[in-house]
């Protein structure tokens, strides 16, 4: 799994990505992790993070390519990417940047099937509300996050070498095989995998809840005894202070549900591409 940065221009309602850079892999550092690369004599521990971000738009800006940072992206595997780190970050991009920075996300494993899958997204202002709040309101979980139309643009030349060494490799009918592949039972049978373990998760989420609510009922059931028992002693003394348990964060719940909502829809587009696929299988056999 990796991650970068993005670049490019904002032009309003669009917002256009011509460059790009990963960020530091984890892999990279050595041994003893403190961030050093043993292998490389003139690497500098304080290029990392932030400081590393800017040292590279600054040297990408000595050779005119755009340097204005417009959002970043990250590499998922199997759709799997509602979790509170991703949100954390795009929450600092859109308050620090700008409300127009968004987050790519690249399936490799998904794009293995023949369909390139990459998807853009935004928090929506009413997430971004709730969480500089930190109201811990409920709202719907597909409102987190918001998908933005895509469009993916090459220059001319490169269209045209690119289809000149696909044609030159595949033949017509060895591209139509290479689309219909029904060698996809493995990668159904991970959706289902990872989304019952994603229904596992809400429903220990959903546990603290219930037992937040449990608390709640035994401190009223308890009130309700000792007042009965005041009324019948006679007795003007007060009843001890009692805080109410706070309520348990309800991001993890709502990330866990549009997860699970995210794998239902894969679960039935990947299920309708497999009979299709299917059939044609058969009519042309």
């Amino acid at each position: 799994m990796v991650a970068g940065s993005l670049l490019g221009l904002d032009r309003g309602s669009i917002l256009e990505v011509t460059h790009c850079f990963p960020f530091p892999a984890p892999d990279d550092k050595d041994e003893h992790g403190d961030g050093s690369d043993l292998s490389d004599p003139n690497h500098d521990p304080s290029l990392d993070g932030e400081e590393y971000q800017m040292e590279m738009m600054k040297m990408l800006r000595e050779v005119n390519v755009d340097n204005n940072c417009v959002g970043w992206y990250k590499s998922i595997y199997l759709g799997s990417f509602c979790q509170t780190p991703l949100v954390e970050t795009q929450v600092n991009y859109q308050e620090n940047l700008s409300d127009n920075c968004v987050v790519l996300l690249y399936d490799p494993i998904a794009t293995c099937g023949g369909t390139l899958n990459v998807k853009a997204y935004q928090l929506s202002e009413q997430f971004i509300s709730s969480y500089r709040g930190k109201t811990n309101a409920y709202f719907s979980p597909a409102s987190i996050l918001i998908e933005l139309p895509l469009k993916i643009r090459n220059p001319g030349l490169i269209t045209a070498l690119l289809f000149d060494i696909y044609s030159s490799r595949f033949p017509m009918r060895q591209q139509l095989y290479a689309t219909t592949n029904l060698d996809d039972v493995a990668t159904f049978e991970s959706y289902l995998q990872y989304c019952c373990q994603w229904v596992d998760e809400l429903v220990e989420e959903q546990s603290k809840f219930q037992y937040h609510l449990r608390s709640i009922e035994r401190h009223k059931d308890n009130s309700k005894w000792q007042n009965r028992r005041r009324a019948e002693a006679d007795d003007d003394v007060a009843d001890a202070s009692w805080n109410t348990p706070p309520t348990p964060p309800r991001l993890d719940s709502l990330l866990i549900t549009n997860q699970i909502q995210q794998y239902c829809a894969r679960i039935g587009a990947h299920s309708f591409s497999t009979f299709s696929k299917l059939h044609l299988s058969n009519n042309l056999g």
